[in-house]
């Protein structure tokens, strides 16, 4: 059997005990990888969306190297988006395996629905507050769909946190890494130095700092692009030999791709700072002027990435902001 693109699904083996399969997804940002690590268990970190597609792939790839699903013993999520966590329940239920993720993963997985209805609530208000037309706010129902399309409500048995040792992996410890999701995690092997990385280091895109509702309901939003680049230079410090991401190819040169990232986030918000010199403007116009051929199709990606400079500028007192009719204005 192979998917539909006609590739035969072979993992690859790409440090001792760790095998690489990658994952077709619907989505631009192309295949993810999903990783098996042998120790006390066998484990999966990832499991690739819900479509068909994706299992052929998943099961292929475990078959290629003597494994079935039924094998698996724990799962362990790098964060909840649908392209990395999707298919975590057909797996469950065919292994008996446990899974583990941050506790921010949770409310995610599960779908659960008092929590969705203060994730649309929290979207509402934030994209009111950037000036989004309201013909655009079909975008928080759009999320919905999103999820309910290539992924099914599922469990989380433990929560991992930073500097944990990895339950039954014990070479391996949990670094919090959030910034491109609340539940952001990667993994750590000292011996040899090898990093899982998820989607917080890809070689070949910046991950986004995806605006997302607080933990505490109560709260401010958390400012995500602040967190990544915290986490990057967390990440810098550290003797890491191999990334191996969540898309694409592993990372070699971990400090020289983070100082590269780090200094395009600059270069964005003395943009910013260019787009105001005219005069005041909402994020979404911001947004609309930083993204021109991409903000309609891309509005959350795009927006949190405004947001997130936005965030950089205001901390660093660069820029100043009003309020009018619940509408936020930036002006210098």
């Amino acid at each position: 059997m192979t998917t539909n693109d006609g590739k035969q699904r072979i993992a690859t083996q790409v440090a001792p005990d760790i095998y690489c399969l990658e994952i077709p997804t619907p989505f631009d940002v192309g295949a993810v990888n999903v990783y098996l690590l042998k120790g006390e268990r066998l484990t999966l970190v990832d499991v690739g969306p819900l479509t068909d597609d994706a299992w052929v792939a998943l099961t292929e790839g475990l078959e290629s190297i003597g494994v079935s699903v039924q094998d698996i013993e724990q799962v362990i999520l790098t964060h909840h988006h649908v392209d990395h966590c999707g298919q975590l329940e057909k797996v469950r239920e065919r292994s008996g395996a446990k899974t583990f993720a941050h506790p921010q993963a949770t409310p995610y997985v599960q779908q659960d629905e008092q929590f969705m209805t203060f994730h649309d609530q929290f979207f509402e208000e934030l994209y009111i507050q950037s000036g989004v037309p309201e013909k655009m706010m079909v975008i928080i129902s759009k999320f919905h769909k999103l999820m309910k399309t290539f992924s099914a409500p599922s469990q989380i048995d433990f929560h991992l946190k930073h500097e944990q040792k990895v339950p039954y992996l014990e070479d391996w410890e949990v670094l919090y890494t959030p910034g491109h999701s609340q539940s952001h995690l990667s993994l750590y092997r000292a011996k040899d130095r090898v990093m899982i990385g998820g989607d917080h280091i890809i070689k070949r895109i910046s991950s986004n700092a995806f605006i997302e509702p607080p933990r505490n309901r109560t709260s401010t939003r958390p400012l995500t692009l602040i967190q990544y680049r915290t986490a990057l230079q967390m990440c810098a410090d550290m003797e890491i030999e191999q990334v191996l991401s969540g898309h694409g190819e592993p990372v070699y040169n971990h400090r020289e791709l983070i100082l590269t990232r780090l200094q395009k986030n600059w270069e964005r918000t003395d943009m910013l700072r260019r787009l105001l010199a005219d005069g005041e403007k909402t994020a979404f116009e911001l947004n609309a002027l930083l993204f021109p051929g991409l903000y309609q199709k891309e509005l959350p990606l795009t927006l949190s990435e405004t947001l997130g400079h936005i965030d950089l500028l205001m901390i660093l007192h660069q820029i100043e902001v009003r309020e009018q009719d619940r509408v936020l204005y930036y002006h210098l």
